[in-house]
């Protein structure tokens, strides 16, 4: 019986440099201690939504000179220098008003700085081509269902691999990242002349290390599992009843002067809370929780602020919270080790 790992990683827009950070400091240790393996080689399954699904993309896929996936301090600093571009800033949507008629009657941005970002990152590759084990989430409106873009090793055999196996990644992570009003929603195609038209995976599941679980379970039947699971900050902000209690279909959507959704922020925090409890209780001490609460200057929890301001208070709050977690991150550097491609 065989232990293996999950890395699972949440969704969180420009929250997503926080998992990032994580990563890199991952790799830090492994460094201090002499080992060379990447941090993505010593994992069985790599599972990510919207903006986690960026990160498992890069660990994944053969994108390095050496056939090996993105170093985490390279996805760091692609959040660092590409998050503006991901999310231009635009003066009107600071107007209350004008902002609130805007993501009402159409999405927030055009997915024009995001397409270009990921196809510099992720250009033509396929499920087919990853490296490690990998696990996308999506939803798609039409035809509808919840559909979990899978590849890597363990699929050669599988029928996953002749339905996703020639999915470009990059459309299954501009689906999963097609966040219901901030952009439109992501046409896919696959084999044989399947189509999916995706949106967020945060929709269902922004938090996926529980449908990593339940895949590996799958993957590796009898085997035991550890889970080490990456959050985007956890959303803080309260919404009184004498402010809510009068909210209709617009403020819900996009409340005036704040542009934060309130109804995708208490589906995705509700569901990643649910997750948190869930796995705590199943797997105990193989369960590696990295999250942090955005407050005290720690980072907004908008999906969208990309100023280069909240940028370094999400820096700050990361790198805090490794601190707090170093003994966490230490242990795991001493016992995650390089995973056979064979053997997954």
């Amino acid at each position: 019986m065989a232990l293996r790992h999950i890395l699972s990683i949440d969704g969180g827009g420009v929250r997503g440099l926080v998992p990032a950070i994580v990563l890199d400091a991952l790799d830090a240790e492994f460094k201090a201690i002499g080992k060379g393996c990447r941090v993505a080689d010593c994992f069985d399954l790599i599972a990510g939504t919207s903006v986690g699904s960026i990160i498992a993309a890069g660990l994944a896929l053969p994108l390095g000179e050496d056939d090996g996936g993105l170093r985490p301090g390279e996805l760091r600093r692609l959040f660092e220098t590409e998050a503006s571009r991901i999310f231009p800033r635009r003066f009107w949507t600071n107007i209350p008003l004008v902002g609130a008629l805007v993501q009402l009657f159409g999405p927030l941005y055009q997915p024009d700085g995001l397409n270009a970002v990921l196809e510099s990152q992720l250009g033509d590759a396929v499920f087919a081509d990853a490296k490690r084990n990998i696990l996308i989430p999506a939803y798609s409106i039409d035809p509808r269902g919840a559909v979990l873009f899978r590849g890597g090793p363990a699929y050669a055999a599988r029928e996953e691999h002749d339905r996703f196996g020639q999915v470009r990644v990059v459309d299954a992570v501009i689906g999963s990242a097609a966040a219901p009003t901030f952009f439109p929603p992501h046409p896919i195609a696959g084999a044989g002349g399947q189509r999916w038209t995706a949106v967020d995976g945060g929709v269902y599941v922004n938090d996926p290390a529980m449908v990593a679980v339940a895949e590996a379970a799958r993957l590796f039947p009898g085997d035991d599992l550890r889970v080490i699971s990456l959050g985007t900050g956890r959303q803080t902000r309260d919404y009184p009843f004498e402010e809510a209690r009068g909210w209709g279909f617009s403020e819900w959507i996009s409340p005036k002067g704040r542009f934060r959704t309130p109804l995708l922020s208490v589906i995705q925090d509700g569901q990643a809370r649910a997750v948190h409890r869930q796995l705590k209780y199943l797997l105990d001490k193989d369960y590696f929780r990295f999250d942090y609460r955005l407050e005290a200057g720690r980072g907004s929890d908008r999906l969208d602020d990309a100023s280069s301001k909240n940028l370094a208070r999400l820096t700050r709050g990361a790198l805090e919270m490794v601190e707090e977690k170093r003994p966490m991150l230490r242990q795991l550097a001493q016992e995650l080790e390089a995973v056979h491609p064979a053997t997954v």
